[in-house]
């Protein structure tokens, strides 16, 4: 059924009217009437700050400056044991990371199987790491990681020991006289309580996914000829950045951290994820991070993807490194060893690329050429690919296929927010990159809410900024990239939607394009076809990728399951 509706958009103090938005009838996408009208007043990524999420606000009391950091900045939340502690201090004087302040003992009483006082500290010990580490088949480089920072000739990499099987007592020495970390991969297909809180978190956040990486770092020796050439410092990796958002809690031990200030690649798409340069890294250490913090146990740290980072255990040398020297309990004191290993677990929001405002233009393209079928006529017939192009004996490429990868190319540039104080903007926009943000699972079913509404002006924004950048080039040099697959398989670009006939094998032929007036003409006609009846369809982009993405989340939930019936513990 064709979207012919009329779209009324008008932005009058704030206050948005939509008229006759697309409506999802029996899996079908079409248009009918209705109406909303609320005040631009919250963001489309949002929660009731009333009564904030249980473990997010345990974690980061106050609702409101987590919000307002949400894919913004980085923020660390850092613990008093004491009753007395000053609330909720934001400082950023000094060039501080933002911090809240609050009292562990508020926590709510989660579930917890040890007498720790704080359930969340005890979520996972030293202990149970090396009981992971003894299960049958966990394979070095595939289930876990012995990994150090190293330097060579100037530049850091990751070192890691290559064979595929250690005992227990092989890992143990090359930890403590080694100076390797240990990282254990999807710790939430694992070990139960984390589990446990991993499904909360991708609740509380509406995410398609929340996976969990440990870290177990040892402390600093002093005797140690290593650790002397290191600087009396243990580091398991090298400054990187993540494409997902990363909330960090401390366990046990102490770490001291270096977070940039300002985004590298701004909300890093998953297969934006390289190494940073060299003149990228000096850049973050001379003048783009914050000072330096240490995070001790029951610490939490959220860093939004694209911000640059390490982290290293180090001598309690400086005022910078102390933690509290009492806690409540002589049990808890024990368990958080502050003077032991670091272990951390690091919960990673992956929207990947089914839950960004890109994927909803996405949608709305496939929404668009399913119902105008005639639009998606061959822009490169198969013939015109070379003979290396797998094009060339397969199938002829659309203008649906063309489409999504310029919209793909779009969002992929760089502008004004990748690292705003080391490279200037291309010229193409003023604003940073909406189409990287995320966009939570749910909100078809809250038309009548004001980040219903808001999600829609930022895709009425970003249909605005994708059909007046794009170009035939331009699309045709992102395409060129995809020909040479990633090291990393995991890092492989997609789209919602995936198949075999919207790939755009033969960029020679795309490029090509540029060249012939009549095709640039179809493109351009193409584009603002779609553009016009994108901006009627909206809900029912916005239902296909709630579909999308809820049927993932329950295709991950059940290997999860799974998997921790393969190792016994499933409580979820």
């Amino acid at each position: 059924m064709k979207c012919s509706c009329i779209f009324l958009y008008v932005v009058i103090n704030f206050a948005i009217a939509a008229a006759q938005q697309c409506v999802d009838t029996d899996s079908t996408a079409s248009c009918s009437n209705s109406s909303s009208s609320h005040q631009q007043t919250a963001d489309f990524f949002a929660w009731d700050v009333a009564q904030p999420p249980p473990l997010l606000s345990a974690l980061f009391p106050n609702s409101t400056q987590l919000l307002s950091a949400w894919e913004a900045h980085p923020l660390l939340s850092k613990v008093s044991f004491a009753q007395q502690h000053q609330q909720n201090d934001q400082s950023t004087t000094n060039n501080n990371i933002p911090v809240t302040l609050h009292d562990r003992s508020s926590l709510l009483p989660l579930q917890s199987d040890t007498d720790s006082g704080d359930p969340l500290l005890s979520l996972l010990t030293v202990d149970d790491t090396i009981s992971i580490l003894s299960r049958p088949l966990m394979r070095n480089g595939v289930d876990y990681k012995l990994a150090k920072k190293i330097v060579r000739n100037g530049e850091e990499h990751l070192g890691m020991l290559p064979n595929p099987h250690y005992s227990v007592e092989e890992i143990i020495a090359h930890f403590h006289y080694g100076g390797f970390s240990v990282v254990i991969d999807r710790m939430h297909r694992r070990w139960g309580a984390v589990a446990v809180q991993s499904r909360r978190l991708e609740e509380e956040l509406n995410a398609i996914k929340v996976g969990v990486n440990m870290y177990l770092t040892p402390e600093v020796m002093l005797e140690t000829e290593t650790d002397k050439r290191n600087g009396h410092t243990r580091q398991g990796f090298e400054a990187h950045w993540d494409w997902m958002d990363v909330i960090v809690i401390q366990l046990s031990g102490r770490k001291r951290w270096s977070v940039a200030n300002e985004p590298t690649v701004y909300l890093s798409n998953k297969d934006q994820k390289r190494k940073p340069t060299v003149e990228e890294i000096k850049h973050y250490v001379g003048d783009a991070r914050f000072s330096e913090f240490t995070l001790c146990p029951g610490d939490a740290i959220y860093i939004p993807r694209g911000h640059i980072h390490n982290a290293s255990t180090v001598l309690d040398d400086n005022e910078l490194d102390h933690c509290p020297s009492s806690y409540p309990s002589e049990e808890m004191a024990k368990l958080l060893n502050v003077n032991g290993p670091s272990l951390h677990l690091t919960f990673g929001i992956e929207q990947s690329c089914e839950g960004k405002v890109e994927s909803l233009l996405h949608h709305a393209l496939n929404i668009y050429f399913d119902d105008n079928r005639a639009s998606n006529s061959i822009a490169i017939p198969a013939e015109s690919c070379s003979s290396r192009s797998q094009a060339a004996t397969t199938h002829d490429i659309r203008w649906k296929s063309i489409l999504h990868h310029a919209l793909a190319s779009v969002a992929r540039r760089g502008h004004s927010c990748d690292f705003p104080s080391f490279r200037s903007t291309d010229g193409k926009q003023n604003d940073c990159n909406s189409l990287r943000r995320s966009v939570p699972l749910g909100l078809s079913e809250k038309t009548d809410s004001m980040q219903y509404s808001h999600l829609e002006k930022v895709f009425l924004h970003a249909l605005d900024m994708f059909s007046s950048s794009a170009s035939i080039t331009e699309t045709a040099e992102f395409v060129q990239t995809l020909q040479t697959p990633p090291a990393d398989p995991d890092l492989t670009y997609c789209f919602p939607g995936y198949s075999v006939e919207d790939v755009v094998a033969c960029p020679e032929a795309l490029i090509s394009l540029r060249q012939k007036k009549q095709k640039k003409h179809e493109f351009t006609q193409v584009l603002m076809d779609f553009h016009k009846e994108a901006s009627t369809c909206f809900l029912a982009a916005l239902k296909a990728m709630d579909k999308f993405g809820n049927d993932i989340r329950e295709r991950n939930r059940k290997q999860q399951l799974v998997d921790l019936e393969k190792v016994a513990q499933v409580n979820i």
